[in-house]
């Protein structure tokens, strides 16, 4: 595989390998070393694909991807980025998707969150294809079960932090203030209580970035989909924001997947794994291009 599609643009508003197996954030990943529901590191001594022992729990798969296909044309040439990759994301668990540059790791995020449309194969929302939906139906869902992160924060420049944050909610159709005061608490879990009236361009990029992570989470999703969201700050805030993520992860539930090119951010995901021919397979714990 060579080359690079385009991919989509963010909104302005803010498989595994040979033989079809899937990756499950929720379940170990062969070769990795990551911390586990005990906290003890593990990492794969075979040679085969090692899943461990749990199963994935009745109900327990948010979102499933099976083989996606996505290929790109430039000029008479077609780049195929994804080939038959598979991936089931469990409730309460957190996938990082490392890669080297061009492998697909954002094209991949774009279709598990509906922002664009595969050549070939499904995503799945408990257990439905999100892209049968009729249009306005995908948008409500990628609104309202999904929140994004992006590498850039995209925030409006004209509204406040408090504003931006509510801006998702208030485009759903709630109400003004109903909207500002469910931001608020978000922006003060971030430490921004005292940048809610702040515009962007008042901010530093590490709490820009913390605004977005808030706007993201202001309609309750179940899926968060990060992309590079620390690849533009410094380590100090990238550090505080690795560690942000992975907090609230755990404190509301989410099943996230976040890519990356940061080792740190990766170790500090329940799973791993990483892309590469256009599937899934074993992250051999370091920095992937």
């Amino acid at each position: 595989m060579s080359g690079r599609g385009p991919g989509p643009r963010p909104p302005k508003d803010g498989g595994y390998g040979k033989g079809g197996w899937p990756i499950v954030a929720g379940q170990k990943v062969a070769g990795s070393k990551v911390s586990g529901p005990a906290g003890s590191d593990r990492a794969d001594g075979g040679g085969g694909l090692d899943f461990g022992p749990a199963p994935v729990p009745p109900g327990g798969t948010i979102l499933e991807a099976r083989g996606l296909v996505k290929t790109f044309q430039a000029g008479r040439e077609s780049l195929t980025i994804l080939s038959g990759l598979d991936l089931k994301l469990v409730k309460g668990r957190s996938l990082a998707v490392l890669g080297s540059s061009g492998s697909g790791k954002s094209t991949l995020l774009y279709l598990l969150g509906g922002l664009d449309r595969p050549t070939a194969g499904s995503v799945l929302s408990r257990g439905r294809d999100v892209f049968a939906r009729p249009e306005p139906e995908l948008a409500r869902w990628r609104a309202r079960e999904v929140g994004f992160v992006f590498q850039f924060h995209h925030l409006l420049s004209d509204f406040s932090a408090q504003e931006n944050v509510a801006m998702p909610a208030m485009l759903s159709g709630s109400p003004r203030r109903e909207a500002l005061d469910r931001a608020a608490p978000l922006l003060e879990r971030v430490g921004l209580k005292d940048r809610l009236g702040h515009r962007p361009g008042a901010m530093s990029g590490g709490e820009q970035q913390r605004v977005a992570l808030a706007r993201a989470l202001v309609m309750d999703p179940e899926v968060l989909l990060a992309d590079e969201p620390t690849g533009n700050l410094d380590a100090r805030n990238a550090g505080l924001v690795n560690e942000l993520i992975c907090q609230l992860v755990a404190e509301r539930g989410l099943s996230a997947v976040v890519v990356t090119h940061n080792v740190k951010l990766a170790r500090l995901m329940d799973d791993a794994a990483e892309l590469g021919d256009g599937r899934l397979g074993a992250w051999r714990g370091t920095e992937a291009g």
